[in-house]
């Protein structure tokens, strides 16, 4: 029996020393015979201290690279340890790739239900609203609601002061009855010292010397509406088309003839037109994300 083992550890010792010369001095020392080859950079090492030296130096992981390019002529291409490798990191790829549309589905995505009582509430406002698909920015960012009982749309906004820097604001929940000047004078009565010196030129003007522009969703180029401050955000969105939620802009009057600003009474066949082409854009994306998500076995739920 001592016998075996003397054996054993004879073969073993000698095919240590066997990988030791076969991979030469240490990298890192260049001192010793190398024991370890590092999985990511194949740098070869000695021991714990040279390893730890290697990835300080070359900034190394030690972990393998799972997508490094091995050619098929290469000896190890076929390897089982390389084919596993590869059927490994498929297997990731796909988890992770389900995981990421189902954690999408709670968070970005609305019942096509709320949604359509949300269109149809704008629509007797005379306002038409379309959305795009989750996986746009504004999808996500859209925090607009309908309540039912109180038979009010609350709005998010964004408002951008083009003449402080085009600085951004954004507004959650506001209700489409309060004026726009109120919503207007919340940002201009800002606690914060450095945007308060940015906005102090539009403090200085005054309401009488601020305009108010809405940006035109269904024209090609830039182009904005006119509203009034005296008007409740209902009044200011009638007869307009918003994608997700409506965008204003705030400028000095003086500042004005800089925008392309058209009326809010637009052609029919202008109007056409660009429905036409925000139809199709939503449309595609529509379809592509939902035909993803239904792959994935994800079904439409109404949260109410």
């Amino acid at each position: 029996m001592d016998s075996l083992r003397m054996s054993s550890s004879m073969s073993e010792q000698s095919e240590e020393l066997l990988n030791t010369s076969r991979l030469g001095n240490c990298d890192v020392c260049n001192t010793s015979r190398a024991k370890y080859v590092c999985p990511r950079c194949e740098c070869k090492t000695c021991c714990l201290e040279c390893n730890k030296i290697h990835k300080e130096e070359l900034e190394c992981t030690g972990e393998r690279d799972k997508t490094k390019y091995v050619p098929l002529k290469n000896e190890n291409r076929n390897t089982n340890l390389v084919l596993l490798s590869d059927y490994r990191l498929l297997e990731e790829v796909t988890r992770k790739t389900e995981n990421f549309h189902k954690a999408a589905k709670p968070y970005y995505y609305r019942s096509r239900n709320k949604l359509k009582k949300l269109e149809l509430a704008a629509m007797a406002r005379s306002i038409k609203l379309k959305f795009y698909p989750p996986v746009f920015e504004r999808n996500k960012n859209n925090t607009t609601s309908f309540d039912f009982k109180q038979n009010l749309i609350y709005w998010h906004m964004d408002c951008f002061f083009v003449n402080a820097e085009n600085l951004k604001f954004s507004s959650e929940q506001v209700s489409e009855m309060e004026k726009l000047s109120s919503v207007i004078e919340k940002h201009l009565s800002t606690n914060d010292e450095a945007i308060s010196k940015k906005l102090l030129i539009y403090q200085a003007a005054g309401h009488s010397g601020i305009k108010i522009l809405l940006r035109a969703e269904n024209k090609a180029g830039s182009k904005f509406y006119e509203v009034n401050l005296s008007d409740t955000l209902r009044e200011c969105l009638k007869n307009k088309t918003i994608i997700e939620y409506p965008i204003f802009y705030v400028i000095l009057a003086d500042h004005k003839y800089g925008f392309d600003v058209i009326d809010s009474d637009i052609e029919e066949g202008d109007e056409k037109v660009g429905d036409e082409v925000i139809n199709a854009i939503i449309k595609q994306e529509d379809d592509d994300y939902y035909k993803n998500e239904n792959l994935l076995g994800l079904q439409d739920e109404d949260t109410d």
